[in-house]
């Protein structure tokens, strides 16, 4: 049969296997928009309202330069906010003054707060950290901006009074052209001192975290924004008046006792004469400073300026980024959204997802319930939608489980073992090695052995007898012991090794040392010559400065307790929406694994409650306090509010984990006797069941 003149053609088909695709990552969908609402809030919230604070005051600032509105008039005090002057001016105070400080705080900010039990120990954490030193740049930066500005200012406008006119870098003097003006000088290192105290205070209340609001953690509790504004208003007059304060103490120490010290220096006498020969001629600086209330008031009112335009940029930076915000709506699936953005790696951006998905557990409407019909039922990734989710949220209060019982400390690193020899190694370790022989292995002839000539030459090189004779001995002994026998014949003694230095007795000691001796004999001067009531202050602030606080050390062991508690809130509300609303039974296996990780977590934070508890030191009762000192009566009472500050801190995620847990009792009610649970998580859950 012959072959057809055509070819046959294989018949194609559209179908192919297709992999299904798993979640995307949080840094595709979730992350991007998050990012898009803060960078609006970024430019239209926070830039535009600290932006209209500083162009309020450097108007309220240049009219009472001015001299008010005594002298300007009530035409002048009016129009003086859209003066040319007052508009360059404010836009180059907010630019170069206060918008440093915003970019500051948006490139490190954070959201798991400084793990520290006591103040030392924050401030040692704080300065370890990488953003301390650009910290201390930028307000030091922006001070003097403020500082420059403010002269700036005093040379335009005209002053109250004619002492405050007379701010120049170099006195007017033709004699001497090149002294510094002590007032300007005053004020500069005033500006200098209140940077470094306002980013102290900054520091040790761990600013760069984000405070979280109430409402984005459920609670509906109203902040009154007048009350917060007056509080702050305080804080900085107190502020300014601290810093001003001990900066005048160091400013006429130094002049008086540290100048004529420095002046003594021959090299350096040299190079600051021209500069500062002049302070050291005149009154006392006390004196000169009760003689210029003008000046202290000047740069009383400088700092307060600064500190007030530090301070609102700030707060309304701490406001706008920890408001919460919705953006999985405006995505074709917002459960797959949300369900990226949980398993975020940054926490700030977790914060979100999470608040966002407990309001789709918790949402009572139509719609609510029809996006978690839609979570429940989809099968279009692999893994799926609600297993992605419950296993994120899983992993997120293991990790924090295992934190909490590790006590915040971290996790210990895991040696990795040791490389095994390899089998051409071992074969090159196990390879037999032949001794070398260096001796004539050919007989000698008779002839030869007794030649006349090798004979006398053998008898002149010969030892003599005792030599030959230990050498005899010792060729009879086996190989290993002749190696570690010494040859009998005389060596040439070896040199003495030299000695070392004795070391001086006068040689400087560690600098470690040295401040330690330092400060033993300035406590051992203090002991003895100053007042009691110095020993005592002294112990008090030492006291404060390294007591360990029991809140702070249990904040440590929980440092996402936020995140923990919305994980919580929603997880069990998608548990109990899950009776009616998932048709698959897709959450029904997962329950037996949500239960036991939530009562887990609720019986170790139960025994760490109880644990504070019984570790009280003082008495409770009315009738054992009455028998105690007034001193130890000051440390009970201590005890007493850091026992209350970290049951509230345990509180957040135990209370969730209880109403959570006492909300899938009620829901599913007799139905749970379906599951399997281990005896000690079954005993709990019965009470729950028992409750409900």
């Amino acid at each position: 049969m012959s072959a057809p003149g055509t070819p046959i053609r294989a018949i194609t088909n559209s179908l192919s296997l297709r992999s299904t695709p798993a979640v995307p990552p949080a840094s595709q969908t979730y992350e991007p928009l998050v990012k898009a609402v803060l960078r609006h809030r970024l430019v239209f919230r926070i830039f535009l309202f600290s932006s209209l604070f500083t162009w309020a005051m450097v108007v309220v600032y240049g009219v009472w330069i001015q001299g008010g509105i005594t002298r300007l008039g009530a035409v002048g005090t009016v129009t003086s906010p859209i003066r040319p002057t007052a508009l360059l001016l404010s836009v180059a105070t907010w630019g170069l003054g206060v918008l440093p400080v915003l970019v500051l705080r948006k490139t490190y900010l954070a959201a798991t707060p400084t793990v520290a039990s006591s103040p030392s120990q924050v401030f040692k954490a704080a300065i370890s950290k990488t953003s301390t030193i650009p910290s201390l740049i930028a307000y030091i930066a922006t001070s003097a901006t403020f500082t420059t500005l403010h002269l700036l200012m005093s040379s335009i406008y005209d002053s109250a009074t004619a002492n405050d006119s007379t701010l120049t870098l170099f006195v007017k003097s033709k004699k001497h052209p090149y002294y510094l003006n002590g007032r300007t000088l005053y004020i500069v290192l005033a500006q200098l001192t209140l940077s470094i105290l306002f980013l102290s205070r900054n520091l040790m209340l761990d600013r760069l975290n984000v405070r979280w609001t109430a409402s984005l953690l459920g609670n509906n509790v109203k902040t009154f924004r007048l009350a917060q504004a007056f509080t702050s208003t305080i804080t900085m007059v107190l502020l300014t008046a601290l810093s001003l304060a001990l900066h005048t103490c160091v400013f006429g120490l130094g002049r008086s006792l540290v100048l004529p010290i420095i002046f003594k220096l021959p090299v350096v006498s040299m190079l600051i004469r021209p500069f500062a020969a002049h302070f050291l001629r005149g009154p006392l600086s006390f004196t000169l400073f009760i003689r210029n209330w003008a000046l202290i008031r000047r740069a009383y009112a400088l700092g307060l300026f600064t500190t007030l335009n530090w301070e609102f940029a700030e707060t309304v930076f701490d406001t706008y980024v920890a408001e919460p915000l919705t953006v999985s709506h405006v995505t074709a699936d917002p459960s797959l959204t949300l369900t990226s953005g949980i398993s975020s790696t940054s926490t700030y951006i977790q914060h979100f997802a999470f608040s966002e998905l407990r309001t789709l557990a918790s949402d009572a409407s139509p719609s609510g319930s029809a996006r978690r019909i839609a979570l429940f039922s989809d099968q279009k990734y692999n893994p799926t939608i609600w297993a992605t989710l419950v296993r994120t949220i899983l992993l997120v209060l293991g990790n924090d489980y295992q934190t909490f019982l590790r006590k915040g400390a971290p996790e210990p690193k895991v040696e990795a073992p040791k490389a095994a020899i390899s089998g051409k190694q071992s074969a090159k370790l196990n390879v037999p090695s032949t001794p070398l022989v260096k001796t004539n292995v050919l007989k000698a002839s008779t002839a030869a052995k007794h030649s006349p000539l090798k004979s006398a030459l053998e008898t002149l090189a010969a030892d003599g007898v005792v030599t030959a004779a230990a050498d005899e001995g010792a060729a009879q002994l086996p190989e290993l012991f002749r190696s570690i026998i010494a040859p009998v014949t005389p060596q040439k003694p070896p040199e003495e090794a030299p000695k070392p230095k004795e070391i001086s007795r006068t040689m400087a000691v560690s600098p470690s040392r040295l401040t330690e001796k330092t400060m033993a004999r300035v406590q051992s001067g203090l002991n003895r010559y100053a007042p009691s009531w110095v020993g005592e202050v002294r112990e008090r602030i030492y006291g404060w400065w390294t007591r360990e606080r029991l809140s702070r050390v249990v904040e440590g062991s929980l440092p996402n307790r936020k995140v923990d508690a919305l994980a919580v809130e929603s997880i069990c509300a998608l548990t109990c929406a899950s009776l009616d609303e998932d048709r698959f039974g897709v959450v029904q296996r997962d329950i037996p694994r949500i239960i036991e990780s939530l009562i887990s977590f609720l019986l170790a934070i139960e025994s760490q409650q109880a644990s504070l508890q019984s570790s009280s030191k003082y008495p409770t009762t009315p009738e054992e306090m009455a028998k105690l000192s007034p001193k130890e009566i000051v440390y009970a009472e201590k005890e007493r509010e850091e026992l209350v500050r970290a049951g509230e801190v345990l509180s957040e995620v135990g209370d969730a984990l209880k109403a959570g847990l006492v909300h899938i009792a009620q829901t599913f009610g007799h139905r749970l006797a379906a599951f399997k649970f281990p005896p000690r998580i079954a005993n709990k859950l019965q009470g729950f069941v028992d409750y409900s």
